[in-house]
């Protein structure tokens, strides 16, 4: 069966694999080829994926699973894919903490920015007539 991996930057993988285990908090499911047509939402959750011997494990971190016509899709706000759960957790928890950082820089400079913007009105007095 075929493989995609749908984040919000478009497909982030797109692969052809054997089957896919959804190990979800409740139990677990595996998708063969010529599966029944399923849904499923997945939240902090893992996906094992398996192509001849080789098993990856795909975190997502929440989104949702659809299996139909021989094609499994995995729509993800984030999610990474490793050789083992840990890293696949890793991967989301730096990615994570690389883009709090970026947004907390942005906030800082958006605040340099309107305090020297006020500054540069008040110098000009351009709220007096």
């Amino acid at each position: 069966m075929k493989l995609e991996v749908i984040g919000q930057q478009g497909i982030k993988y797109q692969e052809t694999i054997d089957y896919a285990v959804i190990l979800k908090k409740e139990g677990e499911f595996a998708i063969l080829d010529k599966h029944v047509q399923t849904l499923t939402t997945v939240h902090n959750e893992f996906i094992k994926l398996v192509q001849n011997d080789l098993v990856f494990y795909l975190y997502v971190q929440s989104g949702a699973v659809v299996y139909k016509d021989r094609l499994l899709r995995i729509f993800a706000m984030s999610a990474e894919l490793a050789r083992s759960k840990e890293d696949a957790v890793k991967l989301v928890t730096r990615i994570e903490k690389e883009a709090s950082e970026k947004a907390k820089k942005q906030n800082v400079d958006y605040s340099q920015l309107e305090k020297e913007l006020r500054e540069q009105i008040t110098k000009a007095k351009a709220g007096h007539i």
